[in-house]
């Protein structure tokens, strides 16, 4: 198929050369090899031009503008000359998107003179449009149709995936701006639930001293205020002696009190003097509580 479209275009450069050669003015021959062309479709465009032997002409190149049509590839052939007149040829393979019916093409040489370049263009030529699809009518009568058609919902991952990405910065922000704040804040918030927890436990402890003041009981009483302590001040006060604890505490009053539960846990104690050493270890718990609190604050 190829070969006979080159032997075809070759015959129309033989004759077209006959036809300038045989001419008496020296303008450009172009035409197209077929008919007829559809949107999108090569056609080839056949262009010589006669003149006198060794004088400089210019043939368009891919820079040219070849409206209405579009270049999709050129090819040029060599001179032929005679004693006095030289004839120079070449193809066109041209594209059109334009959806006129008719279009024309006329191209021209340029003539190199000592200051300037003078164009001679070839008469116009035409070539028919092959439209494909017929024209639609000026009114279509559309079909009406109400019936309900479910739709599947489907997640929208790609926006899911945005939006955690933008939720994540916004984190990272809010950290480095304001995460010592809410991290201080966080902390107090458990010290304040954890103060208010304890002390409705201890009061229980308390109260139920007044109707059981065996030595397990007592005990049971001081582990709880220990456990606390050992939340609070983060040191093992569930497994130090008193001794070891008023050491690391520094207080008098806490000393004497400690001493106090210790003597009444193996001697009969009445149970307003237990109930009495228990409220003082609860209140320093919260003077404790409130010494903590405030070191946070200024951290």
């Amino acid at each position: 198929m190829i070969k006979i479209v080159k032997l075809t275009i070759l015959a129309a450069l033989i004759f077209t050369g006959s036809q300038a050669l045989r001419a008496q003015e020296t303008k450009p021959v172009g035409f197209f090899l077929k008919d007829s062309v559809k949107i999108g479709e090569s056609v080839p465009f056949i262009f010589s031009y006669k003149d006198k032997k060794n004088r400089s002409v210019i043939f368009p190149d891919s820079l040219y503008n070849f409206a209405p049509f579009e270049l999709v590839s050129k090819e040029y052939f060599n001179t032929q000359s005679d004693d006095t007149n030289s004839i120079d040829s070449a193809v066109y393979y041209l594209t059109t998107f334009e959806i006129d019916t008719v279009q024309r093409l006329s191209l021209p040489v340029f003539l190199i003179t000592e200051s300037d370049s003078i164009p001679n263009f070839s008469l116009m030529d035409s070539i028919i449009l092959d439209q494909v699809v017929t024209q639609m009518p000026d009114s279509v009568n559309m079909e009406e149709n109400s019936y309900y058609r479910p739709v599947s919902l489907e997640f929208n991952y790609p926006y899911f995936i945005i939006a955690l990405i933008v939720l994540g910065i916004l984190a990272i922000i809010v950290l480095v701006v304001w995460g010592k704040d809410i991290r201080k804040k966080i902390r107090l918030y458990r010290l304040k639930k954890g103060l208010e927890k304890f002390k409705t436990g201890f009061d229980q402890q308390i109260d139920a001293l007044g109707n059981d003041t065996t030595k397990a009981n007592i005990e049971k009483t001081l582990k709880y205020w220990k456990s606390y302590m050992e939340g609070l001040e983060n040191l093992p006060f569930t497994k130090l002696t008193t001794k070891e604890i008023v050491l690391l505490m520094q207080s008098s009053s806490l000393e004497e009190t400690l001493k106090s539960i210790d003597k009444n846990i193996y001697s009969r104690a009445t149970v307003s003097a237990l109930q009495n050493d228990f409220e003082f270890l609860k209140d320093y718990t919260q003077d404790r509580y409130n010494h903590i609190s405030e070191v946070i604050k200024n951290a």
